[in-house]
């Protein structure tokens, strides 16, 4: 009798097995009809407009090694991390750093904390993270992966910067590689911008470099309303007929923020003239938020989320992304 049940016990577990690893193999085949997350752009269309094309891309980008980082770190991924697992758009924030008798740079901080390179015990006293460190980075991957672009979209961070001596130096750092940059306000095709950096702009081009220089016009008013407002997104001009809608509800509750997300994923108005730009990124409506919680909590949606293939839904920013949830992003760019 023993023989029998352990026999009847062998071949329940195999069973067992068998179903428990089934989701797992389904998913690994799903996720191996796309293209490579560090290649995906290059199975598009050459005259597929940029605003057209669904974009993963992360919010507060330079984070990863953020002091202080519970109230601060919004993602997990360093620069070629994110740009290895598929990201494409990259929130950038920085500010002035001068130091006497040298030419003032641009390093990372987001409110008031400073990002870091790494991460370390003594995470106060580990080197800042400039801007420098992370184009090196981008053109790096660029040069790997000529078949890519990618969005940078640069705001000022801090509002007591001398706003003209932040322009020079930001344009000191283009100047160096020109070859790399796309510039001009204009929503550019994919053949346009392969291997190239588009650039957007969240500071006022007080220099006056001219629409040749400033990059696509990507500003909008706070959104740090904790309230339900009508209409969660906002509507900006970017040049002539071009717009941009912007969904960065940043003050809402997960709640909130989740009906946001999928009002915008539902009434998206992506196309070849305008940019969507959906934040999925969150502070909560607390006096102090925890990025981290909320974003576990969102990013489960938005994978569970059906995002229907060859429908256009404009870039859609994570907190705390990774590779699984960038793939569910950009694919619904393939049928």
């Amino acid at each position: 009798m023993k023989p029998i049940i352990k026999r009847l016990s062998a071949i329940a577990c195999a069973l067992s097995c068998v179903l428990t690893a089934a989701p797992a193999v389904y998913a690994e085949e799903e996720a191996s009809e796309l293209p490579a997350p560090t290649d995906w752009m290059g199975q598009l269309s050459d005259d597929t407009c940029l605003s057209s094309v669904t974009i993963p891309g992360t919010h507060d980008s330079a984070t990863a090694h953020i002091f202080p980082s519970f109230f601060l770190q919004c993602q997990k991924l360093e620069f070629a991390e994110q740009l290895d697992a598929g990201y494409r758009y990259l929130d950038i924030r920085v500010a002035l750093d001068e130091v006497e008798g040298s030419e003032p740079k641009l390093k990372f901080i987001h409110n008031f904390g400073t990002c870091k390179k790494k991460s370390s015990f003594l995470q106060l006293f580990s080197d800042t993270l400039y801007l420098d460190d992370v184009l090196t980075d981008v053109y790096s991957f660029l040069d790997e992966h000529p078949e890519e672009t990618i969005l940078f979209c640069v705001k000022k961070e801090n509002g007591d910067d001398d706003a003209a001596l932040f322009e020079d130096t930001f344009y000191r750092y283009l100047d160096a590689n020109p070859k790399y940059w796309y510039t001009k306000n204009e929503i550019p095709t994919l053949g346009d911008v392969r291997g190239k950096i588009v650039l957007a702009t969240r500071f006022t081009d007080v220099n006056s470099e001219g629409e040749d220089r400033t990059g696509l016009h990507f500003s909008w008013s706070e959104q740090n309303n904790k309230e339900a407002v009508a209409d969660v997104q906002e509507v900006t001009v970017i040049t002539g007929t071009n717009q941009l809608y912007v969904q960065d509800r940043y003050k809402y509750s997960v709640s909130m923020k989740w009906d946001a997300i999928t009002e915008t994923l539902e009434n998206c108005q992506a196309n070849d003239e305008t940019f969507s730009l959906n934040f999925c990124s969150t502070s909560g409506s607390g006096y102090a938020g925890h990025p981290k919680r909320y974003a576990r909590l969102i990013n489960k949606q938005l994978l569970a989320y059906e995002l229907n293939p060859g429908t256009s839904y404009g870039i859609i920013n994570v907190d705390f992304g990774n590779t699984k949830v960038a793939q569910h992003i950009y694919g619904a760019n393939f049928q």
